[in-house]
């Protein structure tokens, strides 16, 4: 039997993985219906088409097409939606268990950070759930390692 989400359970929800339209509309339906407001979402960098063209040809040609069009349109669901939303657009991950570097790149700013460690994510997802929430409500953020403006990821 599957538990009904209650507001009075979660403040705020983090989703991973956006390359499912079908998931992120489900997940998006079932928060709107709860009441829950806060979301986090995970996606990729270039879903606004603001990175630079020899670090997205290198994307585009390393992930299935299939990929990246459910990233797209994911992103699409989140902002068309009533939610008090942020989108991460993360660039190539890598574990470093000492590196929490990151910076977040508005909407509109050419996002050209490579890379970034997975626990300089966990870092910034934590830094903004206990930040002043106006900072970041219905907004997209690049998140990276800042000075890795390589055509590629370090470490390919």
């Amino acid at each position: 039997m599957r538990k009904q989400l209650r507001k009075a359970d979660v403040d705020a929800v983090y989703l991973n993985s956006m390359s499912s339209p079908a998931d992120t509309a489900s997940v998006v339906q079932a928060l709107e219906k709860a009441g829950v407001k806060r979301l986090l979402g995970a996606t990729i960098a270039g879903v606004e088409d603001e990175v630079p063209y020899e670090l997205a040809t290198w994307t585009k040609n390393s992930l299935p097409a299939s990929y990246i069009k459910g990233e797209y349109d994911s992103a699409k669901i989140v902002r068309d939606s009533n939610l008090d939303y942020t989108l991460l657009r993360l660039t190539w991950l890598f574990n470093d268990e000492s590196d929490r570097e990151y910076e977040l790149v508005p909407s509109g700013v050419e996002f050209a950070d490579a890379e970034v460690s997975r626990q300089a994510v966990t870092q910034a997802i934590l830094d903004i759930l206990n930040g002043e929430e106006s900072e970041y409500v219905r907004k997209s953020f690049g998140l990276g390692k800042p000075n890795t403006h390589y055509g590629k990821p370090s470490f390919y």
